[in-house]
This record gives C-alpha cells, structure tokens and sequence, in this order.
C-alpha cells in the first residue's frame, strides 16, 4: 500500500513539474522597450565598437612591455541575437618600450536590461610589434563592463578586466585594463 502511494505521489509530482515547465516555456519572450532606443539596441545586425584602453602592470613590472599601456582599439562585429555580440578587432597599444598592434577577437554577452546594460566580455588574440617580432605575443582579456543606451544606435560603454600577454623574451604579463567604448550600430 505504502509504495502504491509513494509510486503514485511520483508520478503526480512529475505530471505537475512538466506542467509548469511547458507553462514557463510557453511564455512570450518578446518583452517591451521602454524607449525606441532601446528597443533599437536590442535587433541583430552589424555593430562598430572603438574603445580607448588603458592599463596598470601587476607583478614585476620592471621587464620591457610590463609597466602600462594605453591605446585605441576598434571591433566589427555583429550582433545575432539580443543578448550576443562577436567580432573581430584591430588596435594599437602603446607601451613604455614599444607599440603593439592587436589583431582579435571579440565576444560580449549582455544581461537582460533596459537603458543600462550590464555585459560580460573576451577577448583573444595577437599583439603584433613590427619593429622586433620578438615581442609579438599572445593575449587573453576577460573583462565586466556597463553599457549606457544613449540614443538609437548608440551607446557609450566602460569595461574593466584582466589582460594576461605571453610570449617574447619575458614571458607572461598581467595588466588591469580599463576601457571607454562608442558603439555604433548600422542601420536596418
């Protein structure tokens, strides 16, 4: 009697579990803007985002290529859904020895959000030096970041993370680098 009823009970609360799971997935997932430009922000298509970096060393600093950098970098991408972002960037990052150009990659994820967005960006990639290739490396940024909607088609944005460089002749380096973006999205 008593694993009737248990057998019973399972499969009562299994029935009701898919019930609400077919209920939840059943919902819209449209939602509403509160301003056009959001909801602009929110349509797939091709983006430009330009950002001025800059960065504090960690650790040794006193190899070449380790204090600090600044620079500008650029990404063209597109956006394929509401929440993804992906493309491909190219830059200069001025350093206390030498100037490195970055050819990467880029992919942002933002979270859910009206006018200011949170996000989550990486980044990957080479950083060129043209004058000694023994100082080319390869790098990897993570980094978090808020995103202020600030008309149709156009957002400004500020990103923090961890640069970490490898290769040439010190081996690895780590930065906390800051960003100030402009993003542009093209017209549909």
């Amino acid at each position: 009697m008593i694993l009737k009823l248990i057998k019973m009970r399972t499969k009562l609360s299994l029935l009701l579990f898919l019930a609400c799971l077919i209920g939840a997935t059943a919902q819209p997932d449209e939602r509403i803007a509160r301003t056009p430009k959001v909801n602009y922000d929110w349509r797939p298509g091709f983006v430009s985002i330009t950002e001025l970096t800059g960065a504090i060393g960690l650790g040794q600093v006193d190899d070449p290529l380790s204090a600090y950098y600044y620079g500008l970098t650029t990404v063209a991408g597109y956006q394929f859904a509401r929440n993804i972002r992906a493309g491909a960037g190219i830059g200069f990052h001025v350093h206390d020895e030498a100037t490195l150009f970055p050819l990467y990659l880029d992919i942002r994820y933002s979270f859910n959000a009206q006018e200011i967005v949170p996000f989550l960006a990486g980044a990957g990639g080479i950083m060129l030096d043209f004058k000694e290739l023994d100082n080319t490396r390869v790098f990897i940024n993570p980094s978090v970041g808020l995103k202020y909607v600030a008309a149709n088609r156009k957002s400004v944005s500020f990103s923090t993370g961890l640069m970490v460089t490898t290769g040439g002749p010190n081996a690895r380096k780590s930065f906390v680098n800051f960003k100030l973006g402009f993003e542009l999205k093209g017209k549909k």
